[in-house]
């Protein structure tokens, strides 16, 4: 196999592709990318055997076949290489030359390509399509609420659901952040877990132009953007009635500044970041938003917001991480914080499709 291409194109694709290959793993084949020179264009795969992605570039090739080489150090040497230009030669060792200028050459060994996993076909009429840059607000939007808990497996990751509506939610059962389009419909519903690496890995491949495809049957899902498939195993169980935590009415909704909220919330946070447990407090006054924090060890915050409230004095106490993490992903200058009492979920609003439920702390 002998090609030459763009060496910033060809890092760039090799750094994509670098997550999904294990850092460790039985399979040392798993540390390597497969690389297929055909008619000019370089095709590039990575599997941990749960997820699979492949992404194609153009490339100059003067001798067709593939190889497997070692992804951490094919990124490394790519990293360190200024030409503008890159010439990959592979002997029958699998061992590849690269070559830039007259005096850089690094070689690398990799592994027989024979032994490398096949990528996954999916076999689905099941798909949906949409713009690049909606899909990928709807994961920015939702994704910091997936739960980090591995013992409850099935909100380690992000559930689209498919029905009278089309819902992207989270949660880690204290928060829950859900997306809705209401103009995307299907006949027939269904729920995908999509798990949080791959998740990951999605929200990088995306740009701002042009439409994704999601195609899925009941245990897998397959995304193509441009000249990128990934394919990954979806999380197996029910994903709970995430309706049911959404509180159906409140008795105040109170418009804010995002920015200025967040400010506010991250002031309070000097005090309370270093310690075990992280508590602000919200009250609600006349027409006015205090936000304050206080430890014995650090010290005392306190802040003021200017609001339209006329309701009886309210105060919530939150975890502020909570409250920080949904007022930094979305890009709305106001949000509405729907408020009942001091017990009840707060719901933080973004537009007409987007909703944050925060449960209060008890303190």
């Amino acid at each position: 196999m002998k090609f030459e291409c763009s060496t910033s194109i060809l890092r760039d694709a090799v750094q994509m592709l670098q997550p999904v290959c294990p850092m460790r793993t039985t399979l040392p084949v798993l540390a390597n990318l497969l690389v297929k020179a055909e008619e000019g264009k370089l095709i590039l795969s990575a599997t941990d055997l749960d997820i699979s992605l492949k992404t194609q570039i153009q490339a100059d090739v003067a001798k067709e076949g593939e190889t497997t080489i070692p992804v951490r150090f094919f990124l490394d040497a790519l990293r360190r290489i200024k030409s503008e230009n890159i010439l990959v030669s592979t002997d029958e060792n699998n061992v590849s030359t690269l070559k830039a200028g007259k005096k850089v050459e690094c070689s690398l060994r990799g592994l027989a390509p024979n032994d490398f996993p096949k990528f996954p076909e999916i076999e689905t009429e099941s798909a949906v399509e949409f713009a690049a840059k909606d899909f990928s607000k709807m994961l920015k939007y939702t994704s910091y609420a997936i739960s980090k808990d591995e013992n409850r497996h099935v909100l380690n990751g992000i559930c689209l659901s498919f029905g009278d509506q089309f819902d992207v939610v989270a949660t880690d059962g204290r928060r829950l952040a859900k997306f809705s389009d209401p103009s995307i419909k299907k006949d027939e519903s269904a729920q995908l877990i999509i798990p949080t690496k791959s998740v990951s890995i999605i929200q990088q491949i995306l740009g701002q132009e042009g439409t994704v495809e999601v195609r899925y049957t009941q245990s897998q899902v397959e995304i193509n953007y441009n000249q990128t498939v990934l394919v990954t195993r979806l999380v197996d169980g029910h994903y709970p009635n995430y309706s049911q935590v959404i509180p159906k009415s409140c008795q105040h909704a109170i418009e804010i500044n995002r920015n200025t909220f967040l400010n506010a919330v991250n002031l309070a946070t000097v005090v309370t970041e270093k310690t075990k447990q992280s508590v602000i407090r919200l009250t609600f006054t006349e027409n006015q938003l205090n936000i304050s924090a206080n430890t014995a060890e650090i010290g005392e915050v306190t802040d003021d917001i200017e609001i339209k409230y006329s309701g009886e004095k309210v105060e919530l106490a939150f975890n502020p991480e909570y409250l920080t993490d949904v007022c930094q992903c979305i890009d709305i200058d106001n949000i509405i914080m729907e408020i009942s009492n001091s017990t009840s979920p707060a719901v933080i609003r973004a537009g007409d499709n987007f909703l944050c439920v925060v449960m209060p702390l008890r303190v």
